[in-house]
């Protein structure tokens, strides 16, 4: 499966399930809400099942609430305690009737425009932290040396002499010339090195830009 870049688009559709799947959930009344549990007595058989139109309340699915928390997880980590406010507030307004966008955005001192750019803003600091996870950690080239082959020959090493002395299968000691399984100087740990400077170099780049929106 290829993997697909994050988008700030694809991160607000998130955030927006988000809260929608949180108003499905059901709140906490107490003890009362279940109320006496006799039956509901019928005065006459025209009031019986059918009598009244049916009610029928939208619940959360499993995934759904999966998906939530991981947009908690998302919100949580990669936005200020301000941001973390604004973009929850703002995705519970857009699932609910009532309040409208510009009336909200009037509350915050902002117009519809210039709070649509903070939440485009918002979520495109969520898209690149995620796409910056993932191509580091999981889609970079050097993932594959990490990697044992299932049917691999352990074997089979970057040293042509490992120096083990086994006698009867026991290794019981090492030749005066043993040199170590891994080759400190072979080109494939030198290019898995150099992956994770730049890694950490982009990491730190982030961090630095971050750091600026937040002060500005």
């Amino acid at each position: 499966m290829k993997y697909q870049a994050w988008t700030w688009k694809a991160v607000e559709g998130r955030v927006l399930e988000m809260a929608d799947t949180l108003r499905k959930v059901p709140g906490y009344y107490g003890p009362k809400e279940f109320g006496s549990p006799a039956i509901d007595a019928v005065p006459s058989k025209e009031e019986a099942y059918g009598y009244n139109t049916a009610r029928f309340k939208e619940s959360a699915s499993a995934g759904e609430l999966g998906r939530m928390e991981q947009v908690w997880a998302w919100v949580n980590s990669y936005l200020s305690e301000p941001e973390r406010k604004l973009i929850y507030a703002w995705s519970w307004v857009k699932v609910r009737k009532g309040m409208k966008i510009a009336a909200f955005a009037a509350e915050n001192d902002m117009s519809d425009r210039m709070l649509r750019r903070e939440i485009v803003k918002l979520c495109s600091i969520i898209a690149n932290n995620l796409n910056q996870i993932t191509l580091v950690r999981l889609n970079s080239e050097d993932c594959s040396l990490s990697e044992n082959e299932g049917e691999s020959d352990q074997s089979d090493v970057t040293s042509n002499n490992c120096g083990t002395i086994r006698q009867n299968g026991i290794a019981f000691g090492m030749t005066a010339d043993a040199r170590p399984m891994l080759d400190l100087s072979s080109p494939e740990l030198a290019a898995l090195n150099q992956r994770l400077m730049e890694g950490n170099q982009r990491r730190e780049r982030e961090a630095r830009r971050r750091a600026k929106l937040e002060a500005a």
